[in-house]
């Protein structure tokens, strides 16, 4: 039976490469440099010098004849480099190592990014090229970045987001539902493209009650409510604790609703702000650019529109998510019930990434 050498197991892949192998009931034997088992006796572990060493050789070849290894997963960079020399000069059977090389992947990696940075930019440009364009170097860290958190927006919604904000008159960002904060990150990098920096308010209350849809099928009513929003809260406090300014960013746990009477000022809601050690920002009541991602429901949606347009701004931007979405028509009936309101006070209008896009006159 063919056996797996994971080394170094000390590094994160390397750690991930075992914990998925033993959950395969793959035979694994690991190994490091460490004076000590960092696999807390998960799976058989042998300490290894370093690739550099003059004992390594020795050392290595006796943990492949002692276990019958056939496979190799390497994760860093230089072991991976060491032993693909090694294989290239010993006759070590039908040893190989199984992974890419993490420099080769990660270059990879951010040759993807610079590839769709460009079409971002290219779509930017399309959207808005009165505008002076972002360079290509901040496209490409937005795009890094977002696509680091988990989350169903896509390129070409997160590039007309950017457009949108380079559009947009001086004003609030107001995010309605944010998840994990894949939208809000790309709100958060751009929010001083085009005017003077802007401050951001997310109002989600990551609560299975709250965000549950009573549009859906009984089947994925359930699944909304047992999706773990807790630790998604969380989560997205973890990242934006790091990520954002102080008093960039105000975040209140809380519905769409309560969250306007908070904007508004009727109701104090430090009791549920997120981000506490920074203080929180106070709104203009003027929005530059407003993202609707809350509950789907044809009640809600309409209730979002209805409660948060009205603060845009002339030449302010609504973004509702999921204007053609597959489960329901919420959005989709918000949104063009918004556009017959507007009428001629909408200046442009257009979908992107199944998101309407709606900027007022």
């Amino acid at each position: 039976m063919s056996v797996t050498l994971v080394f170094p197991v000390s590094t994160p892949d390397g750690r991930t490469y075992l914990k998925q192998a033993l959950e395969r009931g793959e035979p694994v034997v690991a190994a490091s440099c460490d004076v000590s088992d960092p696999t807390n006796g998960a799976a058989p572990w042998i300490r290894l010098p370093l690739v550099s060493e003059p004992a390594f050789l020795d050392a290595f070849t006796e943990v492949v004849r002692r276990h019958d290894v056939t496979r190799i997963h390497a994760s860093a960079h230089i072991v991976h480099a060491a032993l693909r020399n090694l294989l290239q000069e010993q006759d070590l059977g039908p040893l190989r190592i199984i992974n890419r090389s993490a420099l080769e992947l990660e270059f990879e990696r951010w040759d993807d990014i610079f590839a769709r940075a460009e079409r971002w930019a290219e779509f930017i440009a399309t959207l808005v090229p009165a505008q002076s364009q972002p360079s290509l170097a901040f496209i490409a860290g937005v795009v890094r970045l977002a696509f680091n958190l988990f989350g169903e927006s896509y390129d070409d919604k997160l590039a007309a987001l950017l457009a949108c904000l380079l559009d947009a008159p001086e004003g609030d960002i107001v995010e309605i539902g944010s998840l994990f904060g894949r939208s809000a990150s790309v709100l958060l990098a751009g929010r001083a493209l085009g005017v003077a920096e802007r401050n951001i308010f997310v109002f989600d209350p990551w609560c299975s009650d709250a965000g549950a849809q009573q549009d859906l099928p009984v089947a994925l009513q359930k699944y909304t409510r047992s999706a773990g929003l807790e630790r998604v809260a969380h989560a997205f406090e973890a990242t934006f604790a790091a990520l954002a300014p102080a008093g960039a960013m105000t975040v209140y746990r809380t519905p769409s609703v309560s969250g306007h009477a908070v904007y508004r000022g009727e109701i104090d809601g430090e009791a549920f702000r997120l981000l506490k050690p920074a203080k929180a920002s106070r709104p203009t009541g003027r929005i530059a650019l407003l993202h609707i991602d809350g509950n789907h429901d044809r009640s809600a949606a309409a209730e979002d529109v209805m409660l948060w347009s009205p603060h845009v701004a002339p030449g302010g931007w609504v973004v509702i998510d999921d204007y053609n979405w597959r489960y329901g028509d919420g959005p989709k009936e918000a949104g063009d019930a918004l556009l017959r309101l507007w009428g001629d006070k909408a200046a442009r209008a257009f979908v992107a990434g199944d998101c309407l896009f709606i900027q007022r006159a």
